[in-house]
């Protein structure tokens, strides 16, 4: 059963990823849709600040427990009202990143959908997001916070020709036929310039990509910008684009997050949804 993992932590941008995820479950096949809330707590959970420190009475974790299982029922309620999945709830009592992989593991849904806020070192979702595109055994998609869904027409697929190969994870997107619709809009950052004066090389690395796309409606771009993130920020300033595809290895787009201010990367460069291949 195709299965989308949504972890929540009930900041206002979990609620919007949450109505995104009922309108991508509806459109892209999901059947069943797993919301996942931690109650981890560390070693300074149980003390609150006030004029000095106090303990946390049982009775106050166990009312707050209660009141986040009385709100995933309502978003719960939420996603069934706007798509025809089944909608279960998972409770860990791990840190967020390993709550994922654990619930990865136990439960092998086809993606795990996070909601980004540029930024905002208070929620818990946002922090994790990183860690857990890296560690994830299956795609991530990374939703920015205040975007609405929208049927894919465009989707930006940053390429390089040193790793054409990493082509190939589309191929898993093409089984379902929804995606059939979807223009991909191949770009290749090219500081040096090769694509104006080709040599030999060049031209048969295009014809190479040109066939690991040969069952996809798509076009090949270039640009010349010295930074990835840069590159793709501007492009999809300028074009109609409504989802960013990143494919893996050493030259991917989340090699590059990884290798910025994480904040700063994810704040700039998911003005779109992100989808993480692996």
């Amino acid at each position: 059963m195709k299965t989308l993992l949504v972890p929540v932590d009930f900041s206002t941008t979990s609620e919007e990823t949450i109505h995104f995820a009922a309108a991508w479950s509806q459109r892209y096949e999901y059947k069943r849709v797993i919301l996942l809330k931690t109650f981890y707590q560390n070693v300074f959970s149980d003390i609150v600040m006030a004029a000095e420190y106090g303990a946390v009475s049982h009775d106050f974790m166990e009312s707050h427990r209660e009141e986040a299982m009385d709100h995933l029922g309502a978003l719960s309620r939420k996603i069934k009202d706007a798509a025809d999945v089944r909608v279960e709830i998972a409770i860990s009592e791990l840190p967020l990143l390993r709550a994922v992989i654990e619930i990865i593991h136990e439960e092998t849904p086809d993606m795990v959908m996070l909601g980004s806020d540029r930024g905002n070192a208070d929620s818990l979702i946002s922090r994790n997001i990183i860690p857990i595109a890296k560690a994830s055994p299956i795609r991530v998609m990374v939703v920015p916070a205040g975007f609405t869904y929208q049927p894919v027409k465009n989707a930006l697929v940053p390429a390089d020709f040193n790793a054409l190969h990493t082509l190939d994870k589309l191929n898993e997107l093409k089984a379902s036929p929804v995606w059939a619709a979807t223009r991909l809009m191949v770009l290749n950052v090219d500081p040096e310039e090769h694509y104006i004066r080709p040599d030999d090389q060049f031209r048969e690395d295009e014809l190479h990509l040109h066939e690991y796309l040969k069952n996809f409606k798509h076009e090949l771009y270039y640009r010349n910008d010295k930074d990835i993130l840069s590159s793709i920020i501007n492009f999809t300033a300028t074009n109609d684009v409504q989802l960013i595809i990143a494919l893996p290895g050493k030259r991917s787009f989340l090699y590059s997050l990884t290798h910025k201010s994480i904040s700063d990367a994810i704040c700039r460069a998911a003005k779109v949804p992100v989808i993480i291949l692996k």
